[in-house]
């Protein structure tokens, strides 16, 4: 149930990630809407599924940009793996924890993204790339971070109430 409503949530979020919000950002970055839909469904404990998520919604971003095929995907499956393993941990140690693990996730996807650019041979200048991108785009995720893993937490509530013994 939750890929039939995760599959058209991600397309719609690269959508608007590679359209609108481009033209809403800080410096050049701009927030990671499906970085952020996937932090979320792993911290709302679909560990294996955010995992999922992550391929898919890493496809669809790759199909929408200039990156190189397969490098979002990447990058979204090891956040989201790296955030799967603590995530029943990260929610009962504190609320505000999820911003640590926004910021730790966005820093990861950034530096991947960064160096599967590298690795190609484009020429990148790393210091432009981490001040004017990478720092803003994390600072814009940790705005959004809290929202995202709130409403995401509920849609996992609502999809996988929990049982009630009788």
């Amino acid at each position: 149930m939750a890929y039939f409503i995760g599959i058209p949530l991600l397309a719609l979020l690269a959508i608007l990630q590679s359209t609108m919000f481009p033209d809403f950002g800080f410096y050049d970055g701009r927030p990671d809407l499906v970085l952020l839909a996937v932090v979320g469904w792993a911290l709302a404990g679909e560990g294996e599924q955010a995992i999922i998520w992550g391929f898919i919604g890493g496809i669809f971003l790759d199909l929408l940009s200039a990156l190189p095929m397969g490098a979002s995907s990447i990058a979204l499956i090891v956040v989201a793996y790296l955030v799967s393993l603590y995530a029943r941990r990260i929610w009962e140690v504190n609320l505000i924890m999820p911003l640590g693990v926004t910021l730790i996730a966005s820093l990861a996807f950034h530096s991947i993204m960064l160096l599967a650019l590298l690795l190609l041979g484009r020429q990148v200048q790393l210091e432009y790339a981490y001040i004017r991108v990478i720092l803003p785009s994390t600072f814009i995720n940790l705005l959004l971070a809290l929202p995202v893993s709130q409403a995401l937490a509920g849609l996992q509530r609502r999809l996988y109430p929990p049982e009630v013994e009788a």
